[in-house]
């Protein structure tokens, strides 16, 4: 057992520092994303239809005008990458009916502000300035409605402005790039003024490829951004594609490395606390396009293999493990609610074929505290700690190697209790399979103040039953609050895992200290 007490000790360490799982928010992102007028209509219904979304991308226009060549303009989510200079006063009324909304379930709203009309010059001073103008006044109106922040998709829709050849201006990269690193300077400085603690959510951040001229602009941004503002990159490429919990793993790393690599040395610990990861979906190629497309392809054999709601499923839970919060879903031929205006939607998500039970999918996901344990998918003996099979061991570090540890509880009656224990821990080792997801539920607390830390944890071994590296491990911590809690994690096991130590543990307790658990679950997901 010395080597179980290695892994003990740093299963209790590290259980000490963390928080309860994580609640992850759902936004929609879409070719339906409404105007207030549509929500004026519709908010109530979409509330009680959309019960898979925490937020919505919604577009928003100022009072219209009529320019002098008889067409009709208005300021707003197409048009701020533009000379022309909105006012603040045109959206006043616009202001006050977003305010008179009330969006309830839907918490986290985002002003949509995409490329669709472009037309500025980078090294026009004074076109720039209606450009940093316009979000800044963006920015002002989000803070303003009680918006999250600015969903900003710099993916070129009209006019290309991102790439030197496209100029056309005779200037050289490193010439232009210095102008447009301090237009990102303007940018931000305009933005932040008006909203400091701002969410800028961008499907593109430093990962769209093509787009040379966005990375020095977004350093030019990154460069003034106060400590309380975020950027959400969506890792749009990477997400649409990912079909395996290592993935989802994966875009976390590239983002470190395209934090290292592409923003300037001095703003490196600034890009990597507050440049965040919201993994992206696309909808249609679950759901809508046909076998031969780029992205239904991408998605195979596993969608053939699990079903287009079951690969969804598994993929939904490894995003919710590196979601920081946030997760995006992008729809185009379908909608979350009803009655969408875009003439392309043909009807819900769960209309389509192989959608239906895609929000109780996301559901289950985003909170499994209610999660029975009793199934026959649950691959851990006594479970529910019947105390009738072999299983559960105690192990415990002794202060005195001569003499019993003072610690120790049982497993009996459907309860794991554990009082006393400096270091300790109920176990037993289980096989499992390689490189393979699953889902990983504990219940139970802490009696009293003098319980200390306690949890649950995963251990993994190695077919000649070598403890593996801890980076692969799970740990989970119970808050302390009192009562019974419900703590879980999706993970994927090592990839020369054979079997793993099931673990609940306690640690700091005092006389009279006492934690328990009431079941513990571990499934293939």
């Amino acid at each position: 057992m010395k080597r179980l007490f290695v892994f003990g000790c740093a299963c209790c360490v590290m259980m000490s520092a963390l928080a309860q799982p994580r609640q992850v928010k759902v936004l929609d992102w879409s070719w339906s994303n409404p105007t207030i007028d549509f929500l004026e209509k519709h908010l109530a219904d979409m509330q009680k239809e959309c019960v898979a979304l925490d937020g919505l991308v919604v577009r928003v226009y100022g009072k219209e005008e009529t320019l002098a060549d008889g067409k009709k303009w208005a300021p707003g989510t197409g048009n701020a990458w533009n000379k022309k200079a909105w006012n603040y006063e045109q959206f006043t009324e616009t202001i006050r009916r977003y305010k008179a909304l009330d969006f309830g379930r839907f918490t986290d709203n985002f002003f949509y502000m995409t490329t669709s009309s472009v037309d500025f010059n980078w090294l026009d001073d004074n076109d720039f300035a209606g450009v940093a103008n316009n979000f800044g006044v963006a920015a002002k109106v989000a803070k303003e409605i009680g918006l999250k922040g600015l969903g900003v998709d710099i993916e070129e829709y009209g006019r290309r402005f991102w790439n030197v050849n496209d100029l056309k201006t005779g200037k050289s990269y490193v010439e232009i790039a210095d102008v447009v690193f301090r237009r990102g300077q303007e940018w931000g400085r305009a933005v932040f003024k008006e909203y400091p603690d701002i969410i800028l959510f961008m499907p593109f951040c430093l990962t769209m490829d093509g787009a040379v001229l966005s990375r020095p602009f977004m350093n030019g941004v990154i460069d003034v951004m106060p400590p309380e503002a975020l950027i959400y990159d969506g890792h749009e490429s990477s997400g649409y594609v990912a079909k395996t919990s290592d993935a989802y793993a994966n875009m976390q790393l590239h983002a470190r490395k395209l934090a290292k690599q592409l923003i300037l040395p001095q703003n490196v610990r600034k890009a990597r606390s507050q440049i965040l990861l919201a993994p992206a979906f696309y909808l249609d190629a679950y759901f809508n396009h046909p076998a031969t497309s780029y992205y239904r392809k991408s998605l195979e054999p596993e969608i053939s293999q699990l079903g287009q709601v079951g690969l969804f499923k598994r993929c939904f839970a490894a995003a919710c493990e590196e979601a920081e919060p946030y997760i995006w879903l992008y729809g185009e031929e379908r909608c979350w609610w009803r009655n969408s205006t875009h003439p392309r939607v043909k009807g819900l998500w769960e209309e389509a074929e192989g959608g239906k039970g895609l929000t109780q999918a996301i559901l289950e996901v985003k909170d499994p505290s209610g999660m029975t344990i009793d199934k026959p998918e649950n691959i851990v003996p006594d479970y529910a700690f019947a105390g009738k099979e072999k299983g559960w061991g105690l192990w415990q570090v002794e202060n005195d190697r001569k003499q019993p540890a003072p610690g120790g509880g049982e497993v009996k009656d459907g309860r794991c209790v554990i009082r006393k224990v400096s270091n300790g821990c109920f176990h037993q080792t289980i096989p499992i399979k390689p490189n393979t997801g699953y889902f990983f539920l504990c219940r139970g607390g802490v009696t009293n103040d003098k319980g200390g830390s306690a949890g649950a944890s995963l251990c993994f071994k190695s077919a000649e039953g070598q403890w593996l590296p801890h980076t692969g491990n799970v740990y989970l911590k119970f808050s302390g609050t009192g009562g019974t809690e419900t703590v879980w994690s999706f993970l994927t096991t090592p990839k020369n895992a054979a079997s793993v130590s099931v673990q609940c543990n306690a640690r700091g307790q005092a006389d009279g200290g006492e934690a328990f658990f009431t079941g513990i679950l571990l499934q293939e997901w």
